[in-house]
């Protein structure tokens, strides 16, 4: 996921140094992969990735913004009173500004019917939180009616950006095998060796 990012990141910088007509250009991304009963995520910028588990939806991914920085060094409590305060959000990291880029990444347990939320904030801008939660636990496992409404109440609402919109939902969990390394090998074949002879 990092280098797949690093790459994207490489290519839209070098083709906005190539273009006048690109210069700071830029984007944000997030990015998911599910294998195993777990997820791995990468993310930049604002993009966010929630998930919905028991009727409670949770954002798993921090925004890269000088919205979500201000909260997390106590200047304020939330976004409405930094949005009060007359300071204008602004992403603090995204993809082609510069040659490299800082990627954020985590590793999580999956469970059988989550659903995971992927977007863009022309989703998040436009919807509240509880809003989503409300059309998503509507919506249950018909994900593609749930996409349909985010995107239709995101434009309904003002839709003044680009909303992507992905749902994933494990159909079931299959958990990887465990691992023994190559010490605990040694000591097993070691065990069995004196306790046969052979």
């Amino acid at each position: 996921i990092q280098q797949a990012i690093e790459k994207a990141n490489q290519a839209i910088h070098d083709t906005a140094a190539r273009s006048p007509a690109y210069e700071g250009m830029g984007t944000t991304i997030v990015v998911a992969t599910f294998n195993g009963g777990r997820f791995n995520v990468g993310h930049v910028g604002d993009s966010r990735l929630y998930r919905l588990r028991d009727g409670n939806l949770e954002q798993l991914t921090t925004d890269h913004s000088l919205s979500h920085e201000l909260i997390a060094k106590g200047y304020f409590q939330n976004v409405e009173e930094v949005a009060a305060a007359g300071l204008k959000n602004a992403i603090t990291r995204a993809l082609g500004l510069d040659t490299a880029v800082q990627v954020d990444l985590m590793e999580n347990a999956v469970q059988a019917d989550d659903i995971y939320l992927l977007c863009s904030d022309g989703l998040t801008d436009m919807v509240p939180d509880p809003q989503i939660q409300s059309i998503l636990a509507d919506h249950g496992a018909d994900l593609k009616p749930a996409v349909d409404k985010l995107i239709e109440v995101a434009k309904q609402n003002g839709g003044r950006d680009n909303i992507s919109v992905i749902l994933v939902r494990p159909l079931a969990v299959k958990t990887r095998p465990a691992i023994t390394t190559w010490p605990r090998r040694l000591i097993r074949w070691f065990g069995n060796f004196f306790a046969t002879g052979e």
